[in-house]
């Protein structure tokens, strides 16, 4: 590909490693508002493949950053690369802890998903082929994303698969472990909330095909928690599969030399669920 073909993102300087190009093969659309929750508006980035020859599948991005900061560039050259193969993919924002406690953060993850299938028509979407993707707080989200349900206006919120780099699925625990600053401002005072907001304690049958990917030296999310909760979707009868990093810590997935090797584990997992074939930019039904 000639170097004129491509641009290369200014990216936040901890997600540059490797460059975030963007080919001519992938329209980026910023700073879309799909929401407007008391007033607050919500973007999103998305990124299109150029050429869309059939109804493709869909993914959601949400970032890290402990519910209370993040950027939503943190997955942009994961966007990117699913957006050549022929996947449309938002790469969303969510309202911050302390000022918003959860569910906010939830509900606004469900209301992108949902403008992902809204537009689905004029996109190219599969609206029956959504999947969510997160690290860290966003990893969390899409978990939630993959077994909690809420249907506005006739439009359902739940994905069809879902990928979390080193998420956190019991907040219970890591409230009273390293973590609790972090969960302290997404629940406030509440104890019941812990639960609730868990993906540990809200896993049920039928809850979407899901992929956790996490670094066996996390000290902010101990990998002792990927390893829980692939169990427990098991036990319920659900597909979940855990790609450990060994000796990786906390974020590893955007960073040498680990990039590249989640890069394609997330591929081969979408491919898989979500129905890519091996030909870019085809869907098969």
């Amino acid at each position: 590909m000639d170097a004129h073909d491509t641009t290369v993102l200014p990216l936040d300087g901890r997600w540059q490693d490797p460059p975030c190009v963007l080919p001519p093969t992938v329209d980026l659309r910023r700073d879309i508002i799909f929401a407007r929750p008391a007033g607050h508006d919500l973007l999103l980035d998305l990124f299109l493949p150029t050429q869309r020859r059939a109804p493709a599948p869909g993914m959601v991005f949400l970032h890290g950053g402990g519910w209370r900061a993040g950027s939503r560039q943190q997955f942009w050259r994961q966007a990117i690369h699913l957006a050549t193969l022929g996947i449309v993919g938002i790469c969303s924002g969510y309202r911050f802890a302390p000022e918003f406690v959860f569910p906010a953060q939830l509900e606004d993850a469900q209301a992108a998903v949902r403008w992902l299938r809204e537009q689905a028509d004029e996109l190219g979407v599969d609206a029956r082929r959504i999947g969510a993707a997160g690290g860290s707080a966003g990893g969390h989200l899409a978990a939630l994303l993959g077994t909690c349900e809420a249907v506005v206006s006739g439009v359902p919120s739940r994905v069809q698969a879902v990928i979390a780099f080193n998420g956190v699925f019991d907040l219970t625990s890591l409230r009273t472990a390293g973590g609790s600053s972090a969960v302290e401002g997404l629940l406030g005072p509440s104890r019941r909330l812990a639960a609730e907001a868990s993906p540990l304690v809200q896993a049920a049958a039928g809850a979407a095909p899901t992929l956790l990917l996490h670094g066996t030296a996390d000290t902010t999310v101990p990998f002792a928690q990927a390893e829980a909760y692939q169990r427990r979707l098991r036990e319920l009868g659900n597909r979940a599969e855990l790609a450990a990093a060994d000796g990786a810590a906390h974020g590893y997935f955007n960073r040498p030399p680990y990039y590249q090797a989640t890069l394609t584990r997330m591929e081969q997992f979408v491919r898989d669920v979500l129905g890519i074939d091996a030909a870019a930019g085809k869907s098969r039904p």
